[in-house]
């Protein structure tokens, strides 16, 4: 379990679950406040569920945020994410309940929207960028339910309910590694359970959002999912993730009465938008699972009930991906095993001098401007985006403007 010094601590996991919502007050019943604008019980409170597995999490190491103004193209973004004395800023009026688990089983984080809703204290998510644009550009409060764990697949872990059984292939048989029943849609269960209980009264929105007036009431604004990883790896997944991801969609609207409510898929992007195009882990079919993941928007109106249908976009990680960092990782890494194996007697040095070569990769050694740029920049593995604050601050704000363009139509 998390320590109860992490924001707003943690928080007991009910299981209540309900289906209804609270109705908005009309805007001229409200007295206006001083700018003109109607009071707050006027304008409900913003709801965003956030979903996915742990890229939804999060882990941008907040020393990472520096590298954002290296570079002229994002160096303004820096400055909406530092306040006056360069540490990350704090929202507003935008809050968070974030339901996320690890080896101690799971916990339950809220607050204002902040650093440390990701891998750890100091680690961020895409919804630290969400959040930041979402407040600065609404005048309605805010709150995101954000929920997600590591290592989940939709095929298995996520399956939503329309999507029936899951059909073991031929290698989990004959391993004997067919998935249990009740594991089956267990993550997906556990999601739309903590969104009811979240939203279940105006007494539990108030725990995370001190000054919400049930009066005031709530709009369930948009839906993000941002998930892949595991299908990616399993052939099997990949061939069922457009279905599943229609399934899931609809599925998701249906449980919360909201047919129309905006969803963005958010895409696969580790190896960038040409995976094909990547010298290394040529063996994940990383450009196949993209493809499932679009045709899955795609095909959603053709395919889901038609009182599902309409307001599904996808948004592309891949623009956001740092390419020149991804091969800092991969010289790091791969000269690591082979100056390993050399030790251990498992590779010659002319062997290994004949790899550096093959790969441009010089002496075996990061160069000074490779180390320090590493070192600024990076602060996990490449399948969780290297950890880079400057990839999940401004996929995080591609969202939140994807979201509003959605609602401005």
């Amino acid at each position: 379990m998390m320590t109860s010094n992490r924001i707003g601590g943690v928080l007991a996991l009910a299981a209540v679950v309900i289906t209804g919502f609270a109705f908005n007050v009309a805007a001229e019943d409200i007295p206006p406040e001083p700018d003109g604008r109607p009071g707050d019980a006027a304008r409900p409170l913003k709801v965003f569920i956030l979903a996915g597995q742990s890229n939804m999490q999060g882990s941008a190491h907040k020393r990472t945020f520096a590298a954002i103004g290296d570079d002229p193209k994002t160096a303004a973004l820096l400055r909406e994410i530092l306040d006056q004395n360069g540490e990350p800023v704090e929202c507003d009026n935008a809050w968070i309940t974030y339901l996320t688990g690890g080896r101690d089983g799971d916990t339950v984080l809220q607050g204002k929207v902040k650093v440390g809703y990701g891998f750890d204290d100091d680690r961020i998510g895409p919804e630290y960028g969400f959040g930041i644009y979402m407040d600065k550009v609404l005048d309605e409060p805010i709150l995101i339910i954000k929920t997600a764990w590591g290592g989940k697949s939709l095929a298995v872990d996520f399956r939503p309910p329309s999507a029936g059984p899951y059909e073991a292939s031929a290698t989990e048989k004959e391993r004997g590694s067919v998935p249990a029943t009740e594991k089956v849609g267990h993550y997906y269960r556990e999601m739309m359970r903590f969104v009811r209980t979240t939203l279940k009264a105006a007494e539990s929105i108030r725990k995370i959002v001190p000054g919400y007036d049930a009066e005031q009431g709530y709009e369930l604004a948009g839906f993000v999912w941002f998930q892949g990883w595991n299908d990616m790896c399993n052939r099997h997944h990949i061939e069922q993730y457009t279905e599943n991801m229609i399934h899931f969609i609809s599925d998701v609207r249906k449980e919360l009465d909201a047919p129309t409510m905006p969803f963005i898929v958010g895409i696969l992007g580790v190896y960038g938008t040409d995976p094909d195009s990547r010298e290394f882990d040529k063996w994940l079919p990383a450009s196949t699972f993209r493809k499932a993941q679009f045709a899955a928007v795609e095909q959603y109106d053709e395919k889901a009930p038609a009182r599902y249908r309409g307001n599904v976009i996808a948004v592309d990680s891949g623009p956001y991906y740092e390419l020149e960092l991804s091969d800092i990782y991969w010289k790091r890494r791969l000269t690591s095993n082979w100056k390993r194996r050399v030790k251990q007697g498992e590779m010659t040095p002319e062997k290994f001098k004949e790899e550096c070569a093959r790969y441009g990769f010089g002496n075996g050694e990061l160069t000074e401007k490779e180390q320090g740029t590493w070192d600024r920049c990076a602060s996990n593995a490449e399948y969780h985006y290297l950890g880079s604050g400057k990839t999940f601050v401004r996929f995080g704000k591609a969202l939140a403007e994807a979201m509003l363009e959605m609602e401005k139509k």
